[in-house]
């Protein structure tokens, strides 16, 4: 398959479901995932923002270097069947955990979703305008007239408009088209000429292999600031309230911060950590979009650190431009608090 985020997806629902059930029991309404007896391992179910891919490399490195193992923790990592799944699920205490996007947790926010972002574990902006080279877009401002693809997102339509703005054309003059998980399909079979969501690391390193000659022009080149681009989020009220809770989230930090450090270290290890789950991808591809994901792991303010005053910039930068309603304090959506010290 092709796309990042493959058609088999929307088949999870009902897998997604028997997850739901399983860790409702587990954990009663609201109470700790964590094991009381002595010697067993605490259960951590998180839901990804999507299918397993590149971008996931300290979780899956986590996993398989037995970090999660060495911390007292069971994890189970599930893929969802709509990319807002993690933020309702973690506000709803269905799951533990999830990843997701800081542009969505803001958005959380101003609806009070029961969520906060406590790591960053790719603390730059991946999202993309991309064209194929034979589509003739060249610069943003050659999306006015053009059909875009997205792939459902809250945030895509609020970004096209911020792009259109900052290009100085008419929003209404995009046709856009949700795509879904066929980002890549739509544009080599000229269904759209550009798409908005794919990632440079990953859509670039494919249709650059197929000798499309893709143009790819990042968000944050097109008149959006630069963002966490994948955050984990907890439950705010229970990370309060719930000690057991806290420390889970804490444990799970240290651990994915090793597995991080792995992925670092070794990406020929961190590939073969991932290729098993990433069974979307070309595996012939697979190391050539680990190659391109790792330098972009790399946070100098230590692993999952996120800039309160940045986040407070961008939650700025959304209401000025009227991409969100009401604003939302930093400090509600964001905290570095579970993160090990650097």
């Amino acid at each position: 398959m092709i796309s990042r985020r493959p058609r088999r997806l929307v088949l999870l629902t009902a897998a997604l479901a028997a997850v739901t059930l399983a860790v409702t029991t587990a954990c009663g309404s609201g109470g700790s995932s964590a094991s009381t007896s002595a010697g067993k391992r605490r259960s951590a179910t998180v839901l990804l923002d999507w299918e397993p891919n590149p971008d996931h490399l300290a979780l899956y490195s986590a996993q398989d270097g037995g970090d999660y193992a060495a911390a007292g923790l069971n994890v189970t990592l599930r893929s969802p069947s709509d990319p807002s799944d993690p933020l309702k699920l973690v506000s709803t205490g269905t799951v533990d955990l999830g990843i997701s996007y800081e542009p969505e947790v803001i958005i959380a926010g101003t609806e009070k979703l029961d969520v906060v972002a406590v790591a960053a574990i790719v603390p730059t902006a991946l999202n993309s305008i991309m064209a194929v080279g034979s589509a003739g877009i060249t610069k943003p401002a050659d999306l006015a007239g053009a059909t875009v693809g997205t792939a459902g997102l809250r945030t895509d339509q609020a970004f096209l408009d911020a792009i259109a703005k900052a290009n100085h054309f008419d929003s209404s003059a995009i046709h856009q088209v949700d795509v879904g998980a066929d980002l890549l399909p739509a544009m080599i079979s000229k269904k759209v000429q550009a798409t908005l969501g794919g990632y440079r690391n990953v859509e670039g390193v494919t249709l650059t292999s197929r000798g499309l000659a893709p143009k790819i022009i990042p968000v944050t080149e097109a008149g959006v600031p630069q963002y966490d681009e994948l955050v984990v989020v907890a439950r705010r009220s229970r990370l309060a309230s719930d000690p057991a809770y806290a420390t889970l989230v804490r444990d799970f930090l240290r651990a994915t911060a090793a597995g991080n450090a792995r992925a670092l270290a070794d990406p020929a290890k961190a590939t073969e950590a991932l290729s098993g789950a990433a069974d979307g991808y070309d595996p012939k591809l697979l190391p050539t979009m680990v190659q391109a994901t790792v330098p972009l792991l790399r946070n100098p303010a230590g692993f999952g650190r996120m800039d309160v005053g940045a986040w407070t910039s961008f939650i700025t930068w959304m209401h000025d431009e009227n991409l969100i309603r009401t604003s939302v304090p930093a400090a509600d959506v964001v905290t570095n608090t579970y993160l090990p010290k650097p």
